[in-house]
């Protein structure tokens, strides 16, 4: 079985050579003569997901047959897993992860080549041609230096290690598959732009093939960044979701450049700018994706998440391939530079066109500082600690929050302060008058008071986080004003009722209706980690074992009520039992019970924290402990609004699908620019006129 999955590679890379010669031959030839070739190309880019497919399948059995002739099988899997468990061992490695990888990109570039072949495109072909060089590279490197179907380990004598139990996680289970498909899917608008560099081709024809690719991908990497977190928070026992771990801070780089790229796609098809930006955020997300791969498996870098072998071989395949499209883009982006030249058209810095520059200013400037701070610290063995990410990202993701969903209020080119100071008038009164109430009574949820006297900052530090609570206030209710003047002008234009003009909009619009879904959803993130970062209450605790004995948490009461042992197979699981009461009225209100989990085949020690989640904040109790007297050490966390972070995951993922959803008929990109926020209708097509000579190739 070992060699059928090895073989299957081999016949990928056999299948991926002809698949390059073909398509250089059709790039080459008179155009019917290299549409065959083209079309056989891309036939062979399906063969190559036929036999990718095959070798991961192979490997899969191997994981549900307990065979442990396989090595890799016998590292991550053991014959007590489920078989839910042993099918996620696949990716839990080195080797099967790259393969998992290698296996997506190999779908996605699957359903390009069949679209190729219904009606051949030579910038589809071109795509698929750099497409394949990027699987080549896989497919080498997995046989180099991962191979999945390597030989039996003869120290385990045949029996399998079993996962890391922090693994056994529905959450971890679907993380890095939701990841690789958004790192696989980050390879075709990279592609698709070396494509457009390559054939001198500065027109928008690449962005409209590449546009739903990316967001696909990007949706991918939100929820597999979500997946993380939220697995983190359940089971890592340490009452957070985000620490700026290495691996963390790597998941996060191609998404930030990923949300750059999708900005700037819009300026490149509506305004016919920033051609250059498009090109080099497509390459650089790629490179980002490469980056996390080198970040988490290189082993140069100590991580909880990362492997802890230095890979020397990994480093300088990864660490090549990055330099290599770093060098093609610029050489190609150089040479090519007259051809993807344009007028950036901002004339007036209170604009939407300055705003959109600032966008990718900003995100690209995070990337790079993330990256800074997460690669150079460890050649000089030290790192950098969550402190010096918090301190930037709280007044940066303020201003960034504040930017993106004040720039569709402002016109493309200028803007009438005072019709813009009236639009923002209502979010801005709003969110002062909401922020009276939520500072006289929030004190049951934030503890302002007690924060302070805790001395978690001065007057003006606690003020400054009050403001971080306000922001995304201002932030929701200036997306629904949004909502709300685009579906009113959409429903006049069209003698409709209001209700139908926001139908309309989502209908026929909507990449406009998928950003302030997504906008909305980043506001009301923003609203949980600002809440859950900033007013954490931690409560540790150390008590006899002894039941009876209280532990007061906010307006609660935990009674110890013992400690329950039970066996389970191949587990020993300490349940530490409390009854939470009502601290006025000690109404029972209900039991929770926080674990010690022996692991006996990894002879590793796991805890799973017990949760009493409310609407708005979650007490989160871990046991960490229990010392030869029987003392029980506790860490107890009151974490507010919490829950807010879950909740804008999910809408800023709603938002990346309102925009992929095929709309119901087809449109023109004027019936899309239609209802702006600030500008008439009139205005904004003449101004779109004018611009589109100005920048015109």
């Amino acid at each position: 079985m070992r060699m059928i999955g090895l073989l299957a590679l081999l016949v990928a890379i056999a299948i991926s050579v002809f698949s390059a010669y073909s398509f250089y031959l059709g790039n080459k030839a008179k155009p019917r003569k290299g549409e065959q070739q083209q079309k056989l190309a891309s036939w062979g880019m399906v063969w190559q997901f036929i036999s990718v497919t095959f070798a991961s399948l192979t490997l899969v059995l191997a994981f549900i047959n307990n065979d442990f002739t396989f090595g890799y099988v016998a590292e991550h899997s053991s014959q007590t897993m489920s078989v839910f468990y042993k099918i996620s061992a696949f990716w839990a490695g080195h080797e099967g992860s790259l393969l998992l990888w290698l296996w997506m990109l190999t779908g996605y570039t699957a359903v390009l080549a069949l679209s190729n072949l219904k009606s051949n495109d030579r910038l589809k072909s071109m795509a698929l041609y750099i497409s394949n060089y990027v699987q080549l590279f896989l497919v080498i490197t997995i046989i180099a230096a991962t191979n999945p179907f390597k030989g039996p380990i003869p120290e385990m004598n045949g029996v399998g290690a079993g996962l890391n139990p922090l693994l056994m996680h529905w959450a971890m289970v679907l993380h890095p598959p939701t990841l690789f498909m958004g790192y696989a899917g980050m390879t075709i608008p990279f592609a698709f732009a070396i494509s457009a560099l390559i054939d001198r081709d500065a027109t928008r024809a690449w962005i409209d093939r590449a546009h739903k690719w990316t967001l696909f991908a990007w949706l991918f990497l939100t929820v597999g960044i979500f997946l993380g977190a939220l697995w983190a928070y359940v089971v890592l026992g340490w009452g957070g979701y985000w620490g700026w771990d290495p691996v963390e801070n790597a998941s996060i780089l191609p998404w930030l450049t990923g949300t750059a790229l999708l900005h700037t796609f819009t300026m490149y098809r509506r305004r016919g700018g920033m051609k250059l930006w498009a090109i080099w955020l497509a390459s650089l997300s790629f490179i980002m994706v490469v980056m996390a791969t080198f970040i988490t498996r290189s082993g140069l870098i100590s991580s909880v998440h990362a492997f802890p072998d230095i890979r020397v071989d990994l480093t300088l395949l990864f660490g090549g391939l990055m330099l290599f499209v770093l060098g093609l883009t610029a050489y190609l982006s150089r040479s090519r530079s007259k051809e993807f030249e344009t007028q950036e058209f901002f004339k007036d810095f209170l604009s939407r066109h300055f705003t959109y520059y600032l966008n990718n200013v900003a995100l690209v400037t995070f990337t790079f500082i993330i990256l800074g701070a997460t690669v150079i610290p460890p050649f000089f063995k030290t790192s950098v600690g969550p402190d010096f990410y918090n301190a930037l990202a709280k007044p940066l993701g303020a201003l960034y929050l504040l930017l993106v969903v004040t720039c569709p209020f402002l016109g493309w080119t200028k803007t009438d302060p005072g019709k813009l100071l009236k639009h923002l008038a209502v979010p801005a009164v709003s969110a002062v008058v909401l922020a009276v109430p939520l500072y006289l009574f929030g004190g049951n949820i934030f503890n302002f008071a007690q924060t302070l006297n805790a001395g978690s900052g001065n007057i003006v530090t606690q003020a400054f986080n009050f403001v971080l609570l306000v922001v995304p206030i201002f932030a929701i209710i200036a997306v629904l004003e949004l909502f709300y003047i685009t579906a009113s002008t959409r429903a006049k234009g069209r003698g409709v009722g209001f209700f139908s003009g926001l139908v309309a909009l989502f209908k026929f619009n909507r990449s406009t209706a998928g950003g302030f879904v997504g906008h909305l959803g980043m506001a009301v993130m923003m609203i949980g980690i600002a809440g859950s970062q900033l007013y954490v209450q931690d409560i540790p605790a150390t008590i006899k074992n002894q039941p009876g004995q209280t532990i007061q948490v906010s307006n609660y009461t935990l009674k110890y009520a013992g400690t329950k042992e039970s066996q389970k197979p191949e587990e020993y699981v300490v349940n530490a039992n409390f009854d939470m009461l009502d601290r006025t009225t000690g109404k029972f209100l209900r039991r929770i019970s926080p674990q010690l989990i022996f692991h006996e085949a990894q002879q590793q020690q796991t805890t799973k924290a017990a949760i009493y989640y409310e609407p708005f904040r979650d007490i989160f109790v871990v046991l960490n402990s229990i010392d030869p007297q029987g003392n029980l050490s506790l860490n107890i966390k009151v974490n507010p609004l919490i829950s807010f972070v879950w909740i804008g995951s999910f809408i800023l993922a709603l938002g990346a699908m309102v925009s992929m959803w095929p709309k119901a008929v087809a449109v023109t990109e004027e019936a899309e620019d239609e209802a702006d926020a600030t500008e008439p209708k009139k205005k904004v097509k003449a101004g779109k006129r004018k611009e589109a000579l100005a920048g015109a190739e």
